[in-house]
């Protein structure tokens, strides 16, 4: 029963999430359970609980590359496509051989991507807030256009 209602938060917290966020969530998800997989390593020796995290891990990039669109993404999409196959195949090199350096190095190009992801994401919720403060200034006056800046964000800018 405490696992339905876990699975149920994180379904509600991911739907009610900006997609851009979820990508994130994504990544993160990836990234911890990649680390966790080197650690069952290093640490416990535990093949099995490593084998499921990388599946884990895979398993996020799988859904990552799916999410993928050619024609909008153009050369961008196409490169992520590459890096993601690249990707997998490490991880599954590293499950067979147990070899950390394969899983530090896919940790690392996850950690740049999500780095590159969350850029993107800052910048998004920057040109909005100059949208906000634009239409406010447009208004002639801000008092309600910064409410709704602020319930949106859910923050005070």
């Amino acid at each position: 029963m405490p696992n339905s209602s876990i699975s149920q938060y994180r379904q509600n917290q991911i739907s009610s999430t900006a997609p851009e966020k979820t990508v994130l969530m994504l990544y993160d998800g990836a990234i911890r359970f990649l680390k966790d997989a080197i650690r069952e390593i290093d640490e416990n020796n535990n093949i099995v609980e490593k084998a499921n995290l990388i599946e884990k891990t895979v398993k996020i990039i799988e859904y990552l590359q799916s999410c993928l669109d050619s024609d909008k993404g153009g050369e961008i999409a196409v490169n992520l496509n590459k890096l993601y196959d690249y990707m997998s195949i490490q991880l599954t090199k590293a499950n067979l051989k147990n070899d950390t350096e394969k899983m530090e190095e896919v940790l690392n190009l996850l950690k740049t991507v999500r780095e590159g992801w969350n850029g993107i994401c800052n910048n998004n919720v920057n040109n909005k807030t100059a949208h906000y403060e634009a239409t406010a200034a447009n208004m002639g006056g801000d008092t309600e256009v910064k409410s709704q800046r602020e319930r949106k964000l859910g923050i005070k800018v």
